[in-house]
């Protein structure tokens, strides 16, 4: 178990290493590298990085300025994913709810929007629209409260809106802190400039091969990317490395069986109803039928308990874990796989510190102990479905 903890991590050290390891980012290719040469030090023969296209983004920098109070920046404010470059002065254009039935080009053509409302969790397509609504109406920018019931009230979110076909609409989000300043001062002249672009990206799946003596197939998998400007500990380095330790672990293991290790990218944007890597990776490999995936995404919070979510669970014989068990997510790389009818098995953190996809996801927030436990309990759970 002690080499365990120390294989996790120098794992999570080296994943993040990187400031950002958001798709298209130096960060991810980097981390992909590791990843292969990990897959390959252990031993794996059948190892490669497999390309699709994606949309990449990159960042510069990014003010939000106060001009009617000195120039004070805004607290706590970020871009958001595939925000466009803008550079825009004066009094924002607040937009609540209503405001948001009818707008006519006159209202929002070259300035700052404010969306004033919450939305939840489920309505990042919402959000995107809205988005992409002000962007064709040649809004300048727009400025979101990042949800604070499903992201941490004291950071922003970079996720809370996330559309790659923005054009030139320039996308920021401010947390509590932030949110508060500017209902304050909401008639007060602003200044937001940031410099970002997107662009035609080429991202990889990296995936190792145990090859087995029977006909049964298995896959398991984590996402290497992460929400732009995170360190991205939790969501998902912490799955990356408990995925290079199962391999680790399972390589020599129910030799009849082969086993897939996948670590997919771009699953933190969706440009279709399901995570753009492991759709491109099930779509790579339509001969291989697999009997469940095994999926390791955000665990190991310092705070909270683990669960493991079942999918299809009627097609999975009697499990027995020391988790809970939770229904089917449908929250990550297990759609895409769902999708196919496979069954899914998704080892996740419940934590009331929502800490993922905003700059506070950090190392500091895990507990490799429980990380060493979870990959254990998977363990445990890979012999009894492959009995």
């Amino acid at each position: 178990m002690e080499q365990l903890k120390k294989n996790l991590e120098k794992h999570l050290h080296e994943l993040c290493l990187f400031p950002s390891r958001h798709v298209g980012s130096p960060g991810v290719k980097a981390a992909a590298d590791y990843v292969e040469k990990t897959f390959r030090e252990l031993g794996f023969k059948l190892v490669a990085q497999e390309p699709f296209p994606s949309t990449g983004w990159r960042f510069g920098s990014m003010r939000f300025a106060d001009l009617d109070n000195a120039c004070r920046e805004v607290p706590g404010a970020l871009p958001c994913f595939f925000s466009r470059s803008t550079d825009v002065s004066g009094v924002p254009v607040w937009l609540d709810r209503a405001a948001l039935d009818g707008l006519k080009k006159e209202q929002v053509e070259n300035k700052l929007c404010i969306v004033d409302f919450f939305s939840d969790a489920a309505d990042i397509r919402g959000r995107n629209g809205i988005a992409e609504e002000l962007d064709s109406l040649g809004a300048a920018a727009a400025v979101f409260i990042s949800d604070p019931a499903y992201h941490t009230p004291c950071a922003a979110s970079t996720k809370i809106q996330r559309s790659a076909h923005l054009q030139r609409l320039g996308a920021a989000a401010v947390a509590q802190e932030g949110a508060f300043y500017l209902a304050q001062n909401r008639h007060h002249r602003y200044h937001l400039c940031i410099d970002a672009d997107t662009f035609a990206a080429v991202s990889h799946n990296v995936t190792a091969v145990r090859p087995g003596t029977g006909l049964k197939r298995a896959v398991f998998g984590a996402h290497i990317d992460a929400a732009p400007l995170t360190q991205g500990a939790g969501d998902n380095a912490s799955g990356t490395a408990c995925l290079l330790e199962m391999a680790r672990l399972l390589k020599e293991e129910l030799p009849d069986w082969t086993f897939d290790f996948a670590a997919f990218d771009a699953e933190e944007y969706c440009i279709t109803h399901l995570p753009v890597g492991s759709e491109a990776y099930v779509q790579a490999h339509p001969d291989r039928r697999w009997y469940f995936f095994m999926d390791f995404d955000n665990l190991g919070a310092a705070w909270g308990e683990q669960v493991l979510h079942l999918g299809r669970e009627e097609l999975l014989p009697e499990l027995k874990s020391r988790y809970p068990f939770a229904p089917f997510k449908n929250g990550g790389d297990d759609r895409s796989f769902d999708a196919l009818g496979i069954p899914t098995l998704w080892y996740n953190s419940e934590t009331p510190f929502k800490v993922f996809h905003t700059p506070l996801d950090t190392v500091s927030t895990l507990d490799i102990s429980k990380m060493a436990d979870c990959i254990a309990d998977a363990v445990a759970v890979t012999r009894q479905l492959c009995r």
